[in-house]
C-alpha cells in the first residue's frame, strides 16, 4: 500500500474508532424492541433481574437462541464481581463490544477488497464508506441480532477469501464463524446456502472441503443447543421453534404482511433519500455486473426469502449492511473503467458526489450524538437519584411498559409501579420515596403536595421558545418528585 493511502487509513481507523466510541456513549437504548426484550430481558431472568411473566411470548415457545443472552449474563457477571451492576455501564460495555466486532469486520473486509481499487478518490472513498456510511456507526453498536449475526458473517466470508491457499482447515473455520451468525440469527441460513452454493458450484471446492465446511456449522449448531439447554433449562431446537411458530403457524403475519416490494419502497423512504437511491441501486447493478461473485450469491437468496415471506420489517435486511460499502465502491469503479476517471473531473459529478457526501455526514452526526431510545435518560434519573424504597405513580401511560411487558434491566428493585385514576388520590407514605410521571406540561397538584421536578425531556430552558404552544402538542415525559406540605403530612402505608 503506497504511503499516502497507508497514512489515510491509519487516520480514518483512529477517528472511525472514535466515532464509535462516541456513538456507543449517546446512542443508549435499542433501535427496536426485539433488541432489548430478546437479549437483555432475556439475560436479566438469568441474572435474577426479571421474572418469567414479564418476558414476550417468545420465551414460553422457547423460539430465540440464547447465545446473546449468554454474552449479556458473562458481561454483567464479570462487571458484577468487580461491584459493577450498574445496568447503564454495563449496557454501554455491550455497545462497546458491539462496535469492537464491527470495527474488524470492516478491518478484515478493507485488507480483502482494497488492494482491487487502484485508483486514489475512489481508494479513498471505500475507506470513508467502510467507517462513515451514515448509518454504520450506528448499527455497528446495536448488539441487536441483525448487526452482530451479519457482521461475523461478513468475517467468516472475508477471512476465507483472505487466506491464499484453502485448506480443508480454511473451510471448517470459515464454517465455524458462518456457524456463530447462524445461531444468533436464524434468518442467515439463506446467505449460507447461497455461501455453499458457490462453493460448489463456482469455487468447486470439492466434497472433502465442502464437509469440513459443513462440520464447522454443525459444530456450532451443536453447541448452540447446549447453550440453548442451559438456558430454557431443557432440550430444545429453537430452530425447529422459530420455523413452527413464525412460519408454519403464521405467527409473525400477525405483525403485519407486506407486498413483495416493501422493502425498495421502505429502504428509499427510510434510508434518506436521495442517498437511498445510491444503495438500491448499487445493489442491483452490483448483481448484474458480477454475477458470479460471492457476494451476489450470498446477497440472492437472502432478499429473495425475505421479498417473500409475508412479515416484512426493514431492519430484517440489516445483516447486509457491511456488504453495500463493497458493492457502492465496486460497482462505481467499473463504471468509471469503462467511462473513464476523467469523469469524476466533471462539474455535475464534483456537486453530485458533493452532495452525497454533506448529506451523508450531516445524518451521521445527527445519529451519533442522538439517542435509540429517549426514554433511557428518564429510567437512569430515576436509577441514579433513587436507591431507598421509591413509588412512580401515573395515570396515563407507565414509561417502563414497553412492547406488552415491562423494562426491569434498568430498574432498581425497590422501584414500585402503581397507577391512580388521579394524582390527587395519591398518598405518599413516611418510608417511600412517592415519584408521579405525567406527559402533561404544567401538570396541576393542587396544594397538598410540594411538588418537585427532577427530570423531564428537554430540558427547562426549552419552555422559553414554546412558540405557538408547541410543546403542549409534543409528547415530553415529566417525572416529579412529591413532598408533603403541611396540609398533607405523609402516613405509614402498612400494606407496603
Amino acid at each position: 500500500m503506497p504511503d499516502e493511502k497507508k497514512r489515510f487509513t491509519q487516520r480514518i481507523y483512529i477517528f472511525g474508532a472514535l466515532v464509535f466510541i462516541l456513538t456507543a456513549w449517546f446512542s443508549v437504548g435499542y433501535n427496536q424492541f426485539d433488541e432489548h426484550f430478546q437479549v437483555i430481558e432475556f439475560a436479566g431472568l438469568k441474572l435474577g433481574l426479571t421474572e418469567k411473566a414479564n418476558l414476550p411470548w417468545e420465551y414460553d415457545c422457547m423460539m430465540r437462541p440464547s447465545l446473546q443472552p449468554l454474552v449479556v449474563y458473562s458481561v454483567y457477571n464479570i462487571f458484577s464481581f468487580t461491584g459493577v451492576t450498574n445496568p447503564f455501564l454495563i449496557a454501554f460495555i455491550i455497545r462497546l463490544l458491539s462496535a469492537a466486532l464491527t470495527f474488524l469486520s470492516i478491518h478484515i473486509v478493507i485488507r480483502l477488497y482494497a488492494p482491487e481499487i487502484l485508483n486514489r478518490k475512489i481508494y479513498f472513498a471505500f475507506i470513508l464508506l467502510s467507517f462513515f456510511m451514515w448509518f454504520i456507526p450506528y448499527n455497528s453498536v446495536r448488539f441487536s441480532s441483525e448487526n452482530i449475526a451479519g457482521r461475523v458473517f461478513l468475517i467468516g466470508l472475508a477471512w476465507f477469501f483472505l487466506r491464499k491457499e484453502n485448506k480443508m482447515a480454511d473451510y471448517f473455520f470459515t464454517g465455524l464463524l458462518l456457524g456463530i451468525s447462524f445461531i444468533t440469527r436464524y434468518q442467515v441460513a439463506f446467505m449460507i446456502i447461497g455461501f455453499a452454493a458457490w462453493l460448489l458450484v463456482i469455487r468447486k471446492a470439492g466434497f472433502r472441503n465442502f464437509m469440513a465446511f459443513g462440520s464447522g456449522i454443525i459444530v456450532v449448531s451443536a453447541i448452540g443447543v447446549l447453550i440453548d439447554r442451559w438456558y430454557y433449562g431443557e432440550w430444545v431446537l429453537t430452530t425447529w421453534n422459530y420455523f413452527l411458530q413464525n412460519i408454519l403457524l403464521g405467527k409473525a403475519s400477525g405483525f403485519g404482511i407486506s407486498p413483495w416490494w416493501y422493502y425498495l419502497e421502505d429502504t428509499f423512504i427510510n434510508a434518506f433519500p436521495p442517498l437511498s437511491i445510491v444503495y438500491i441501486l448499487a445493489v442491483f447493478m452490483y448483481f448484474y455486473y458480477y454475477p458470479k461473485d460471492i457476494l451476489t450469491w450470498a446477497m440472492v437468496p437472502f432478499l429473495a426469502a425475505h421479498f417473500m415471506i409475508p412479515h416484512k420489517e426493514l431492519r430484517f435486511i440489516f445483516p447486509i449492511i457491511g456488504f453495500l460499502p463493497v458493492m457502492i465502491i465496486k460497482t462505481t469503479d467499473l463504471i468509471l473503467k469503462k467511462k473513464g476517471y476523467e469523469l469524476l473531473q466533471h462539474r455535475l459529478m464534483k456537486i453530485v458526489i458533493n452532495l452525497f457526501w454533506f448529506l451523508n455526514m450531516t445524518m451521521l452526526v445527527v445519529l451519533i450524538f442522538r439517542p435509540a431510545d429517549d426514554r433511557i435518560s428518564l429510567y437512569k434519573s430515576i436509577y441514579d437519584n433513587y436507591n431507598s424504597p421509591t413509588k412512580l405513580y401515573y395515570t396515563g401511560d407507565n414509561p417502563y411498559h414497553r412492547a406488552k411487558v415491562d423494562i426491569y434491566f434498568y430498574k432498581r428493585s425497590n422501584l414500585v409501579f402503581q397507577k391512580v385514576d388521579s394524582i390527587q388520590n395519591i398518598i405518599p407514605s413516611m418510608d417511600t420515596v412517592s415519584l408521579v410521571v405525567t406527559n402533561k406540561p404544567g401538570q396541576q397538584f393542587g396544594n397538598i403536595y410540594n411538588p418537585v421536578l427532577i427530570y423531564s425531556t428537554f430540558p427547562q430552558w426549552v419552555s422559553h421558545f414554546n412558540f405557538n404552544h408547541w410543546i403542549e402538542r409534543t409528547f415530553f415525559w415529566y417525572v416529579y418528585e412529591l413532598k408533603p406540605t403541611k396540609k398533607q403530612m405523609p402516613i405509614i402505608d402498612e400494606n407496603e
